[in-house]
């Protein structure tokens, strides 16, 4: 079953299990959430689309944590006026797991042992992790075969002066 909600002035579209960043909501590492403006739900025989919204539909899900997105670089020039403007934003992300997705008395949910492996991949690795991946390509990069440099020779021109038969 597929779901479309609006949240943050964003339309999302999931799916139970999945796991989804989306602006900065209240709550906790661990709260759970449900998101009642559903615009349409799909599963493989039925389609509902909202006019705008779906009443009796609703997307459950919980917190996995509260994190700030990569850092983007606002920079302001106006050209032949001596002004440039640099700032930075990072924004605020809540990253959710939907757990399940309800409409009227169809329930569309994932079994626990699916979410637990789902989590460990979708959540991506690590910082450590990460930072060991690198050193394994900079490794890589090092033991690469290095390339000698040929050197040429090049003969020199001698060259002769001509002189005059005449002497003073």
């Amino acid at each position: 079953m597929l779901a479309v909600f609006k949240s943050g002035g964003k339309q999302y579209a999931v799916k139970a299990g999945q796991i989804l960043k989306v602006e900065k909501l209240k709550g906790k590492k661990g709260d759970s959430i449900s998101f009642n403006d559903i615009l349409a739900v799909t599963d493989s025989s039925n389609h509902m689309f909202g006019t705008p919204i779906i009443k009796e539909a609703t997307v459950n899900a919980k917190i996995l944590e509260q994190i700030r997105d990569k850092k983007i670089i606002v920079f302001k020039k106006r050209k032949r006026k001596n002004y440039r403007s640099t700032r930075g934003h990072r924004q605020d992300l809540t990253v959710l797991h939907i757990e399940s997705i309800t409409v009227g008395s169809k329930k569309s949910a994932i079994l626990k042992k699916e979410t637990k492996a789902k989590k460990n991949e979708s959540i991506g690795t690590s910082v450590s992790e990460k930072k060991i991946s690198k050193r394994k390509k900079a490794v890589k990069k090092k033991t690469a075969p290095e390339k000698t440099a040929v050197k040429k020779t090049i003969a020199k021109k001698v060259i002769k002066k001509k002189t005059t038969g005449i002497k003073k």
